[in-house]
């Protein structure tokens, strides 16, 4: 399942500080920025840093944004949060990009999977659930890209069972890339501890080499 597309409102002033002035900027608790993409010119704007990091922690890269430049006169333009750096020891927001859409151009972005239920094979115990794929790959228009898409687990009721990319249904206008045989999560049985196995195995050893005393010990006398 995919969940449906929701925008966001954010808005920004033009910048006029650059370089090293920028950190001045940050200090305030602004965030320097960058808008530019479909028939635009590159703009550079401030963005308060407390309001990016909010939305950004809802909108992700894929979700729409309403961003509006200036006093609030001017129309919103459909944006992308596109670029994210965060200050390597804060992970304060440090700089965005904000790149304008055209929604009338199918775009290709992935989209992160999220797994929601339980495996009752995962509950008994007697397996462990393998998740090597996180995100897949789609086309499609920037309005109908999913948020996420949830994967349910709770089917999986068998060891070795699985569910693969061809299992997954999402709406007809949003075209899957990613391999159909690749597999998203499956259950694989709990691997048994190898001690006794590596007990029984010493004890084999330890025999063997009392024996071969024995032997010499009959032999020298």
């Amino acid at each position: 399942m995919a969940n449906s597309q929701k925008t966001y409102d954010i808005s920004a002033q033009v910048r006029e500080h650059f370089g090293k002035r920028t950190h001045a900027l940050r200090r305030q608790g602004f965030v320097p920025a960058v808008v530019y993409g479909h028939k635009v010119e590159p703009v550079s704007v401030m963005v308060e840093a407390k309001e990016l990091d909010r939305i950004y922690h809802r909108a992700g890269n894929n979700s729409l944004v309403n961003l509006t430049v200036g006093d609030g006169t001017a129309q919103p333009q459909k944006v992308f949060i596109h670029e994210v750096q965060r200050d390597p020891v804060s992970h304060v927001l440090s700089h965005v990009d904000f790149m304008v859409i055209n929604l009338t151009e199918e775009i290709t972005t992935t989209v992160n999977i999220v797994l929601i239920g339980e495996s009752p094979a995962i509950r008994s115990g007697d397996a462990v659930l393998i998740h090597p794929m996180d995100h897949i790959q789609v086309r499609c228009l920037p309005s109908d890209i999913p948020q996420v898409v949830e994967v349910d687990i709770s089917g999986l009721v068998e060891i070795d069972q699985a569910i693969h990319v061809s299992d997954l249904h999402l709406p007809s206008n949003v075209h899957v890339l990613s391999p159909e045989e690749e597999m998203i999560v499956k259950v694989s049985a709990v691997r048994a501890e190898p001690v006794e196995e590596e007990a029984a195995e010493a004890a084999s050893e330890e025999g063997e080499e009392g024996a071969g005393e024995d032997e010499n010990s009959g032999e020298e006398s």
